[in-house]
C-alpha cells in the first residue's frame, strides 16, 4: 500500500480518519483486495483544506485531482496481468475514498499495490500453501510523526488489517491480531501514531491449517 494513498495521505494532516485493508484469500493465492480511506469524523476540516489548498505547507489535492488519480490507478491496474475487477469511488459528502480489485497470484497483488509508483518494487505480500505474510509500507508525510500538536489525533486515527480465508487459521504472529471465532478471518488494528513510529506494528504472518 506504499504509495497507493500517497496523494491522500496529505488529508493525514487535516483530523481523525480511518484507514482500512480488506484481503479475501484464497488457497490457490488468488483473492480480492479492498482499501477504504474514510475522512467522515473530519468531514469539515478536510473540506477546508481542500478550498486552502494548503495545510501546513503541504498541498492539498483538489476533488478534480483526487478523481483524476483515481482514474490513473484504474487505467495503470487494468494492464498488469491477472487483475479484474478494478474499481474506485469517491464521496466529497462524507470524504471517503475506495479502491477494489480482483487478483489471480500474490506476485498480482504487489504488483497492482505498487501501480501508482514507477519505482516502488516493494513486497507487500508473500504466500505458499499454508501461510501469508504481510510486510506493511505506507506512505505518510515524513513530518507528522515530529509535530506533536497531531498526536492527539493521529491516537484516535486508525489503521485496521481485515484478512479472510477459506481455510482455518492456526496462528498469527502479531499479538496484537485478533481471530474470528469461525477462525477463517484475522484482525489487526492500531493507532496511526504508534505506526509511524513503527511500521512494523502492522507486519503480520498468518499460519492457515494444512
Amino acid at each position: 500500500m506504499k504509495k497507493a494513498i500517497v496523494f491522500l495521505a496529505c488529508f493525514l494532516l487535516t483530523g481523525c480518519f480511518e484507514i482500512t485493508e480488506v484481503l479475501k484469500h484464497k488457497k490457490d493465492n488468488s483473492g480480492d483486495y479492498s482499501l477504504v480511506i474514510d475522512f467522515s469524523a473530519s468531514w469539515i476540516k478536510v473540506r477546508t483544506a481542500i478550498a486552502l489548498g494548503e495545510v501546513d505547507g503541504v498541498s492539498i489535492p483538489s476533488e478534480e485531482e483526487i478523481k483524476s488519480k483515481l482514474a490513473n490507478f484504474r487505467n495503470k491496474a487494468s494492464k498488469i496481468k491477472g487483475v479484474s475487477k478494478i474499481s474506485s469511488s469517491y464521496d466529497f459528502k462524507n470524504y471517503i475514498f475506495k479502491m477494489n480489485f480482483s487478483y489471480n497470484s500474490i506476485e498480482t497483488l504487489n504488483k497492482v499495490l505498487n501501480s501508482l509508483d514507477k519505482k516502488s518494487k516493494h513486497v507487500h505480500f508473500k504466500a505458499d500453501n499454508e501461510k501469508l505474510e504481510r510486510i506493511a509500507a505506507y506512505a505518510f508525510p515524513a513530518n507528522l510523526i515530529k509535530d506533536e500538536d497531531k498526536k492527539e489525533d493521529l491516537l484516535k486515527a486508525n489503521i485496521t488489517a481485515i484478512y479472510t480465508f477459506d481455510k482455518d487459521i492456526a496462528s498469527v504472529q502479531n499479538t496484537g491480531s485478533k481471530i474470528s471465532k469461525t477462525k477463517k478471518t484475522v484482525v489487526l488494528k492500531q493507532n496511526i501514531w504508534s505506526v509511524l513510529k513503527n511500521t512494523a506494528l502492522m507486519n503480520n504472518s498468518i499460519t492457515l491449517t494444512p
